[in-house]
C-alpha cells in the first residue's frame, strides 16, 4: 500500500463515522421534536420554547457546533503544536471563553424579559401572549446556561478532533434529545393527558427546558 492510498483510506473512515454519528444524531432529534408536539402541540409551551431558545439555541450551535470558531481554531492550532503543549493551551482559551460567556450566560438570566420582549414584542397586547411571554422568561433563564456550554463544548471537540477522535464530537448531540425526551417522558407518566392544561404550562416548560440544558450538560461531561 503506497503512502498515498493510506491517507485517502483514513479520510474515508473518518468520514464514515462523522456520517453515521451525525445520522443517529438527527434521528433522535427528530424523535424529539416528535414527543414535544406531542405533549404540547401548538400551545403556549412549544410556542414560548421556540422563542426562548433563539438567544442560547443560536449561540450553543454557533459556538459548540463542528466547525464553529472554537472547534476549527484549535484543531488548527493544536495540529501545528507539540503534543506537550496541549493542555497549558486549552486550559488557557477555556479560562478566557469561560470568563467571556459566563458574562453572557448571567446577562441572559438577569434581562430574561427584556430579551424575550426584544424578540416578541407582540406578547404583552393579549391575555394567552402574556402567558407564552411568562414562560418563555423563565425558560430563557433556564436555558441561559447553553451560552457558556456552547463554547466549553466547542474547546472540547475541537480537541477531540485535534488528537483524532471523531465518534464522540459528532453524536453527542443526542444526549440533548433524549435528555428532553426522558424529561417529557416522566411528566407525562405523572400528568397524564393533564400535561396540556393551562395550569400545568409553567411546569411543562420547566421541564422542556431544563431537559435542553441537561442534554447540553451531558454533552460537555461526555
Amino acid at each position: 500500500m503506497s503512502d498515498k492510498q493510506k491517507p485517502s483510506r483514513s479520510l474515508v473512515g473518518i468520514a464514515g463515522v462523522v456520517a453515521v454519528a451525525t445520522l443517529i444524531s438527527k434521528v433522535f432529534g427528530l424523535v424529539r421534536q416528535q414527543v414535544i408536539a406531542a405533549a404540547f402541540g401548538v400551545g403556549p409551551v412549544a410556542n414560548a420554547y421556540f422563542y426562548a431558545y433563539i438567544i442560547p439555541g443560536f449561540l450553543f450551535v454557533l459556538l459548540g457546533g463542528i466547525n464553529g470558531p472554537f472547534h476549527s481554531a484549535l484543531v488548527s492550532v493544536l495540529a501545528k503544536r507539540d503534543s506537550s503543549e496541549a493542555p497549558r493551551l486549552v486550559e488557557t482559551v477555556t479560562t478566557l471563553v469561560g470568563g467571556i460567556l459566563l458574562v453572557v450566560t448571567i446577562a441572559l438570566v438577569l434581562f430574561a424579559d427584556v430579551f424575550i420582549d426584544l424578540i416578541a414584542p407582540g406578547f404583552r397586547n393579549t391575555p394567552e401572549g402574556l402567558q407564552v411571554r411568562a414562560i418563555a422568561i423563565q425558560q430563557l433563564q433556564i436555558m441561559a446556561p447553553l451560552a457558556i456550554l456552547g463554547g466549553l463544548i466547542g474547546i472540547g471537540f475541537g480537541t477531540l478532533n485535534a488528537a483524532e477522535q471523531y465518534w464522540l464530537p459528532a453524536v453527542s448531540p443526542l444526549f440533548s434529545s433524549v435528555a428532553v425526551v426522558v424529561g417529557l417522558g416522566i411528566l407525562a407518566l405523572q400528568l397524564g393527558e393533564k400535561i396540556s392544561l393551562p395550569q400545568y404550562a409553567q411546569l411543562g416548560g420547566a421541564v422542556l427546558a431544563g431537559g435542553t440544558l441537561i442534554g447540553a450538560i451531558l454533552q460537555w461531561l461526555v
